[in-house]
């Protein structure tokens, strides 16, 4: 009983801190979108969009996906937090940050896109790189179940560069500008956080171990490929139509899928919570371990089948109210992708379930079937039916 009371009170409090930090990154990030909308306009939306995409896609494959074994491992044994955490950092720092660089510039040199264009990719590609650290601190801390730090940092963040990005925008400078005050306040922000690391961890360093980080690089290497095809089902979408239709139809679908991520970020939310603790019940009461799957898995499916009803219903409103009238096209790509919201937030649970229970291969091979024919229906979609093909 003790037992069961000590760990429902952590995953209450928790659950409450990490809700409150998706809530934050939600409110922020529309805030965000919609000074960029009415500032900058669809066509730089469109562009920002896919800097997002095309900088998130690559990522993935210079991350190693290092950053789920390094969250699995902390919440197992705490004292591994130097280990694992340093030497992610330094793999991120040596290795994947100058290996992003050589992808994003290989690709951009291919693709046809504007030279404006390329330039916002190439200074996403470092701010998200900087973010992409913070990011791994951060999810140390929720396997340390400090929660409370990494709403700190959060707020703080995303406070910071959506007050910088109001007086910017509204001073009549352009995007690019806008990513060099990002780049800044993001590299305070990994210094800030180091310093909140080194405080539960006072000898806390980055550290670069050859042997071990060849180990901890090929544990993770189909957690690369499963990560890769995640994130190509949720992007790949927006660099189609860039290259087959244009930055105005990326605006509009942006549009309507910012609101549909705003949407699943209170299951994302909780599922960071269930993770780490799924893994402490699992190693102690199997039985406790799949009760709480199971009352997650019920509260998800009553979320996105209500939340994907008042989508539906209320599509054109939301679109105009926070975009205005030029974003209208984007009223149906919200409807549609409501549909999919249920098997979307699932199937997020149910992939988080697998890879704490360190079914990595499994995992991949579930994930990469998916996008095999997410890619393959998005190109013949797109073709067939334009914005809303991306959707289908």
């Amino acid at each position: 009983m003790k037992f069961s009371s000590i760990f429902k009170s952590r995953i209450r409090i928790n659950s409450t801190l990490s809700v409150l930090d998706q809530i934050s990154n939600l409110g922020m990030n529309f805030l965000m979108t919609i000074l960029f909308a009415r500032y900058l306009g669809v066509s730089a939306l469109g562009q920002y969009s896919l800097g997002l995409s095309v900088v998130g896609i690559l990522s993935i494959f210079s991350d190693f996906g290092i950053g789920t074994i390094m969250g699995r491992e902390i919440a197992r044994n705490s004292n591994k937090t130097q280990l694992y955490l340093g030497n992610a950092l330094g793999i991120k720092l040596l290795i994947s940050f100058p290996l992003l660089i050589f992808l994003v510039l290989s690709a951009i040199y291919f693709l046809d896109y504007s030279h404006e264009t390329k330039v916002i990719i190439l200074l996403m590609t470092v701010n998200g790189s900087l973010l992409s650290v913070i990011r791994y601190i951060g999810g140390a801390l929720i396997s340390l179940h400090r929660n409370d730090i990494i709403l700190k940092i959060n707020i703080i963040n995303k406070l910071s560069a959506i007050i910088g990005a109001f007086f910017i925008l509204n001073s009549g400078y352009k995007l690019s500008f806008l990513l060099c005050f990002f780049i800044f306040i993001s590299g305070v922000m990994f210094i800030y956080s180091i310093r909140n690391i080194k405080v539960l961890v006072p000898n806390f360093r980055i550290e670069f171990n050859k042997r071990f980080n060849i180990k901890y690089i090929l544990i993770s290497m189909p957690l690369v490929f499963g990560s890769a095809a995640e994130f190509i089902n949720l992007r790949i979408d927006t660099v189609f139509l860039a290259s087959m239709i244009g930055s105005e139809a990326v605006g509009n679908y942006a549009a309507a899928f910012n609101i549909f991520l705003g949407i699943t970020l209170l299951p994302l939310a909780l599922n960071k919570v269930f993770f780490p603790n799924f893994i402490d019940f699992y190693s102690k009461d199997k039985i406790s371990a799949l009760d709480l799957f199971d009352r997650y898995s019920k509260f998800f499916i009553f979320y996105s089948i209500v939340i994907s009803a008042v989508s539906i219903i209320f599509s054109d409103l939301i679109i105009t109210t926070i975009y205005g009238a030029s974003f209208m096209s984007a009223s149906d790509v919200l409807t549609y992708l409501a549909f999919a919201l249920p098997a979307i937030i699932l199937n997020r649970h149910f992939k988080y379930t697998l890879l704490a229970l360190k079914e990595n291969n499994y995992y991949f091979k579930i994930t990469l079937i998916g996008t095999c024919l997410n890619l393959l229906l998005n190109y013949v979609m797109i073709v067939l039916y334009g914005i809303l093909g991306a959707v289908i």
